[in-house]
């Protein structure tokens, strides 16, 4: 029986095209993962496998073909179910696996490098917009197989394969190799790794001397991670099939990643280790990721980004440079670029969105704040959601400033006033209608769908909250167009620029509402001078006691909106951060301010109901 690094000696002659000067230097500079110590060593081997009879003259005998007879690769399954967190948040309109690099896209360049290794017979399993991989079929002649539950992990698609697992390659859809990996033959099972410094979201081996792995887990700070595709031979194949078969329904199992499924079974699956540079392989799973491939990003965003900013901005795609996504941002995907030496954001929207924010009314108020001056740095938009803005370079941190800086919130409040002056009086304004309450209400029911009868929780909140917007609304102040999300992320601030940028939330609304994050910051008392000040600055004048009351009872409004806003979120297992505690006590704090002066101001009232309003009456 040959050895392994004989049998990688082999297996590269095979792979040769015609002879070469210097076959050892070949041999050693052909093999991209970590097999040979030395150019010596592959000499040695070279020698001793001429000795056997199993090579000659640079080609493999028909003796050393009969040797590997028995470790020839039989298929490939792909994995192709997921979405990931890319598809996710709807930065592409298609599934990861046919992202485009150099016009091939992701899946397809896979296929392709397995049958030009001589691996023609290759499943597909989907699942994610599953009717975008069909094409697959009659072009590449492969088979599809179909994952019905995406809520369970890839464990389950390779359950979905059993059928076709067996001396198999066992691939990602989103794998990317700058160099073919495959072979027609293959000495044991194996998983492709790379070693990263940072590996607090990967998946990390430990190994013996030999390289066999012993367990894989997560939450390691560096190490040698679970990476691009694996390769299982007969017997590992079969025993793995017994062990899934056995356990694929405990939910336990159902929610793994098929390599940890491995290493709960590690002392009975010979699986090694297959250690590559870092630079000839590639996998992404969050946005990021993608930019560590060169051209992958712009090709694929949504098809029509690339034309939307060449329209725009009367450019090429060519002039199209230096590429970051951002992570910031709740609800969107942000990356900026340059063209001709001028940098710009792009907005894309992410798939929340859509439920809480209305597009039309966004290109209204951003049009308005260009012409009001409160946001110069607009550029274009557009009612999908696609936003092109100018850059601000040098931003000041305001992190320390916001709410601290009694100044700053005067200035906030002057581009504020600016931008309600031209919302006044808007033709069609019931097109941009805006009521708060109602809004809130929906996020409360869309939320309450996973985390039970939310109005009934929060019952005593909603009495108070539609007790103090009727109040509120008996001041008769006239409504216009509003921000209705002003806070420290929204408002850029440079040594010679302020602005108040995303308008996504905007709507035709109480002026008030626009100051929840203004006058009602958590270093502010409800009734103290700060307040004053800023309220001055926004009505070039001091504020009346029934404007300050009204001012105060919107913001508390303002933030009982992003307590469902927060719940939202959280029921559709997207993150608010610690964001739902601090609005709840804000509204709290302001609302029982400011209901008792309005009992002494309109008498009392009757409680409202908690439930919701049916608003069509």
């Amino acid at each position: 029986m040959i050895t392994y690094k004989e049998f990688e000696v082999i297996n590269t002659l095979l792979k040769m095209k015609g002879a070469v000067d210097n076959l050892s230097e070949h041999v050693y500079k052909n093999v991209h993962y970590y097999a040979f110590k030395s150019e010596e060593e592959v000499k040695d081997l070279i020698a001793s496998l001429e000795d056997k009879n199993y090579i000659k003259d640079q080609t493999v005998t028909d003796l050393g073909m009969k040797e590997i007879e028995d470790l020839k690769v039989n298929n490939a399954v792909i994995l192709a179910a997921g979405s990931g967190d890319i598809s996710a948040k709807s930065v592409y309109n298609m599934p990861k696996g046919l992202f485009i690099k150099n016009g091939e896209t992701l899946i397809e360049r896979q296929i392709r490098q397995l049958k030009e290794a001589g691996i023609n017979d290759i499943t597909v399993v989907i699942g994610y917009k599953q009717e975008l991989y069909f094409f697959l079929v009659d072009k590449w002649g492969v088979n599809i197989e179909i994952n019905p539950d995406l809520k369970k992990n890839n464990i389950y698609s390779l359950y979905i394969a059993k059928n076709f697992i067996g001396s198999t390659y066992i691939l990602n859809c989103d794998n990317y190799f700058e160099e073919n990996p495959f072979s027609q033959y293959e000495y044991n099972s194996f998983h492709a790794t790379v070693y990263k410094e940072d590996a607090h979201n990967e998946l990390v081996v430990e190994k013996n001397q030999s390289g066999r792995i012993l367990s894989i887990h997560s939450c390691a700070k560096s190490g040698e991670c679970i990476y691009g595709h694996a390769y299982l031979d007969h017997e590992l194949s079969r025993r793995l099939l017994q062990y899934m078969e056995e356990e694929i329904d405990d939910f336990r199992v159902s929610q793994l990643f098929w390599e940890e499924f491995v290493s709960r079974h590690a002392d009975d699956l010979d699986l090694y280790v297959r250690e590559y540079p870092s630079d000839f392989l590639f996998e992404f799973d969050s946005i990021q990721e993608i930019q560590n491939i060169d051209g992958l990003f712009l090709g694929n965003v949504s098809g029509w980004i690339n034309e939307k900013i060449c329209s725009v901005l009367n450019c090429t795609e060519d002039e199209i440079s230096d590429i970051n996504v951002l992570e910031k941002g709740l609800s969107n995907i942000l990356f900026t670029f340059v063209v001709r030496g001028e940098r710009y954001i792009f907005r894309y929207p992410g798939d929340s969105t859509q439920f809480f924010i209305y597009r039309k009314n966004e290109c209204v108020a951003n049009q308005l704040a260009a012409k009001a001056h409160a946001d110069d740095t607009f550029i274009y938009i557009d009612e999908q959601g696609a936003k092109i803005s100018k850059f601000r370079e040098n931003c000041i941190d305001l992190h320390g400033k916001y709410y601290y800086d009694v100044e700053l919130m005067k200035r906030v409040a002057k581009k504020i006033r600016a931008f309600h002056d031209v919302g006044y009086d808007l033709p069609n304004w019931e097109e941009y209608n805006y009521d708060p309450v109602w809004q809130t209400e929906r996020l409360f029911k869309e939320a309450a769908k996973m985390k039970g009868d939310l109005f009934k929780i929060f019952e005593k909140e909603w009495i108070m909250i539609r007790k103090l917007q009727k109040y509120a609304d008996m001041d008769g102040v006239k409504h216009t167009m509003c921000h209705n999300d002003i806070n420290i992320d929204n408002v850029l601030l440079t040594d010679t620029t302020l602005d108040i940028i995303d308008y996504e939330f905007a709507g035709y609304n109480d002026p008030g509402y626009d100051f929840g994050r203004v006058i009602a910051g958590l270093e502010y008392e409800v009734d103290e001078p700060k307040i004053k000040d800023i309220l001055e600055a926004y009505f070039g004048r001091p504020a009346t006691e029934k404007e300050h009351l009204h001012w105060m009872a919107y913001s508390a409004i303002h933030n009982w909106y992003y307590v469902g806003w927060a719940l939202y979120k959280e029921s559709i297992n997207e993150s608010s951060r610690d964001w739902m505690v601090f609005f709840f006590k804000q509204t709290k704090k302001l609302a029982s301010w400011c209901l008792p002066q309005y009992e002494k101001m309109y008498g009392p009232m009757e409680d409202p109901q908690a439930a919701p309003i049916d608003w069509n009456k």
